[in-house]
């Protein structure tokens, strides 16, 4: 037993000195958009939302642990291996694509955001300046470890869902059979179930994550002998954004589902469930949406600023100055003063205009696991640390299951199902 603390206390100081990337990109994932989905999903199914919800975590801990070892083998992102080993062209085309899939993240996250700040009654459209304000300077001035400090404890906004969750009053019997067993309080028959379930896997391992943990840990200069530390902090961050999500579709559950209310988006839902879970529940769930919200909007447009940088050749990193990253901080810049201007309008319904992203967003996934799979599994790229047999069939088994995935979701949506 001492031995096992004994290596427990020496191994713990390595994992704090990576710990960032990992759990903030997985939790990041449960942005606004995210959070949109896990609820419309969970007032339609209740907990037999959340039915994918072990394969989904495995799948993203394994996508973005691929994504982390190329990142410290190499000392590159993604999109500067993609930029070396593949040429400008092909890079500018998949960058522009990968450009309009995470413009439409930004979309919803400001759209959630502004949904908020409607929830506390507050005069949105000043907030709204303010926010982005905030946060443009805030990338601006501050470090990267000043920053990475405060992604770390804007996670905490997320505790409010858990919270909610037990406020909301759940059958935790009852949830799990439905989470992990097998659904029996829905038709498990119907293709609009199945559909859901794909579109809350797609909501979590998305095409913006696997370029931004590579970059950030980059960023960050983890070191080669700190790999496996980083790839235990990749599958913690993992169990944490699905325990969340797991907690979200609970205290929608118990409220919505349990008496039939559908709604079409989290600010809805936060709305609703204040008769059945009380104005404390309500209100938290509107304060884990806002921080979900001003999470997503700070890291997504952070993710495209670095891929934009990497694939042209320019300075990349938070520490640097506006004037030596200038191309990176204006390229962040332009992404927020998009999404602010969008959000201004009243009439603009900015989650359907985020529709044709999400498919872009499916359609970029298999594009992006094709890399992970060539670059992990090139001896001049990744020298001994090259993905062995197993790896290579897990690999080889998610991205099939993915692309899978992303075209059951095509014809579930062309069809209208």
């Amino acid at each position: 037993m001492r031995l096992k603390l004994n290596k427990f206390l020496k191994y713990w100081p390595v994992f704090l000195a990576v710990v960032g990337p990992g759990i903030i990109t997985a939790v990041a994932d449960n942005d606004a958009g995210g959070v949109a989905t896990y609820t419309v999903a969970a007032a339609m199914y209740g907990m037999a939302s959340q039915y994918l919800v072990v394969p989904t975590t495995f799948l993203l801990a394994l996508t973005q642990g691929i994504g982390a070892k190329l990142a410290i083998v190499t000392g590159k992102g993604l999109g500067a291996l993609i930029r070396e080993n593949y040429g400008v062209r092909v890079s500018v085309v998949i960058f522009l694509i990968y450009f309009v899939v995470n413009q439409g993240v930004v979309l919803q996250n400001i759209s959630g955001l502004k949904a908020s700040l409607q929830l506390f009654n507050a005069p949105w459209q000043l907030s709204l300046i303010l926010a982005c304000l905030a946060l443009t300077v805030f990338v601006i001035v501050f470090n990267f470890k000043s920053i990475q400090r405060v992604f770390l404890f804007m996670i905490l906004f997320y505790i409010a869902y858990v919270v909610s969750a037990f406020l909301a009053g759940p059958n935790w019997g009852q949830a799990a059979r439905e989470s992990f067993v097998w659904p029996r309080l829905v038709n498990v028959w119907d293709a609009r179930y199945w559909f859901s379930l794909i579109a809350v896997l797609g909501t979590t391992i998305t095409a913006w994550g696997q370029f931004f943990v590579a970059s950030f840990i980059v960023d960050k200069g983890t070191r080669a002998s700190q790999l496996k530390a980083e790839q235990a902090e990749i599958y913690g961050g993992a169990l944490v954004t699905n325990f969340f999500s797991w907690m979200i579709a609970l205290s929608v559950t118990y409220t919505l589902f349990a008496h039939k209310i559908v709604v079409s988006s989290a600010g809805e839902a936060a709305l609703a469930m204040a008769p059945f879970a009380g104005k404390m529940s309500s209100f938290l769930f509107a304060g884990g949406l806002f921080g979900a919200s001003l999470l997503g909007l700070t890291i997504v447009p952070l993710a495209t600023a670095y891929v934009f940088t990497e694939m042209l050749g320019f300075e990349r990193t938070l520490n640097s100055k506006f004037k030596s990253g200038r191309p990176f901080y204006i390229f962040f810049m332009i992404q927020i003063l998009i999404g602010l201007l969008a959000a201004l309008l009243p009439s603009t319904n900015l989650f359907t205009l985020t529709l044709y992203a999400d498919f872009l967003n499916g359609a970029m996934l298999p594009i992006i696991f094709y890399f992970l799979i060539r670059f992990s599994e090139d001896k001049a790229i990744m020298g001994e640390r090259v993905s062995g047999r197993v790896t290579r069939f897990i690999i080889r088994l998610a991205a099939i299951l993915i692309i899978l995935a992303v075209v059951v979701t095509f014809v579930g949506k062309i069809f209208g199902l």
